[in-house]
């Protein structure tokens, strides 16, 4: 029997698939009186597109801690998801990141990147405070980077790169170690620093459970939200939007020679008949 040939979704169908998963986790938010707001690429394509970056194939959001914490709560249950919908776990026994992602397990994600996840998914980052002291938030920032580090050397997927694959090869002992401490208990110890500059306590606010980024903001920016045009549906953001995308961005509303408009290579496809 002929095995028929895997279609691979198109990005205007990545797009709409992701745009589901978006809606479901707005809807959730709103029913319960969460906060978040698009962030990142997500939000400047709504500003700069009126929806996705064309060449844009993910979806980010942050939520003040308090928000994540209750949301985490709330997915625990049974029936709170619609069908199809799931999520990733991060803490425990099965933390992959320390994050959330909400997923569509109706289709199947094909990364060398993303090994560890089988979903196409949208990422929901916690936002927790950040200290006002230089020295305290660069000591803060050079712990986070280590750490991020450490998580990414148990990750055994391949670049893309073709020298990647014997490269990996060769350096197996240098990865042994982080195997060893395992990625839950990286994933703990930086959701515990994170969570050390409780959110509702200090003026600056930054994701600082992943990547560190050093784009800080007034945690006043997190005390109103508008509503913005997001393909053909509307989603919420910081009111501040201007001002968050230029503290991220700079000159925002230009965008990037085609040289730099970059997806994440990641290939998606529905699953049939199980597979």
């Amino acid at each position: 029997m002929k095995k028929e040939k895997r279609h691979y979704l198109t990005i205007d169908e990545i797009h709409a698939v992701l745009l589901d998963i978006l809606s479901e986790f707005d809807r959730i938010c709103r029913e319960n009186g969460l906060r978040y707001s698009l962030a990142y690429g997500t939000l400047l394509g709504a500003v700069r597109h009126k929806g996705f970056i064309p060449w844009d194939d993910d979806v980010d959001v942050v939520m003040p801690r308090p928000d994540y914490e209750k949301l985490h709560a709330l997915l625990a249950r049974e029936g709170i998801l619609r069908e199809h919908f799931v999520f990733s776990e991060d803490r425990g026994k099965k933390a992959e990141y320390p994050f959330m992602k909400m997923m569509d397990n109706r289709y199947r994600l094909k990364s060398r990147t993303h090994t560890e996840v089988p979903n196409p998914f949208i990422d929901i980052f916690p936002l927790d405070g950040y200290p006002k002291d230089p020295k305290k938030g660069k000591k803060l920032h050079r712990k986070l980077i280590v750490l991020d580090f450490c998580l990414d050397m148990t990750r055994w997927y391949i670049l893309d790169k073709w020298w990647m694959y014997p490269l990996r090869v060769l350096c197996f002992w240098w990865y042994l170690p982080f195997l060893i401490w395992g990625r839950r208990h990286i994933v703990a110890k930086i959701n515990r620093i994170a969570q050390q500059y409780p959110f509702e306590e200090h003026d600056l606010v930054d994701c600082t459970s992943w990547g560190a980024t050093s784009d800080e903001v007034p945690r006043s920016y997190y005390d109103n939200f508008c509503d913005l045009p997001f393909e053909d549906r509307t989603f919420q953001s910081v009111a501040a939007w201007d001002e968050w995308l230029t503290t991220r961005y700079g000159d925002y509303m230009t965008p990037p020679p085609k040289n730099k408009q970059m997806t994440h290579c990641a290939k998606m496809y529905k699953i049939e008949n199980g597979r």
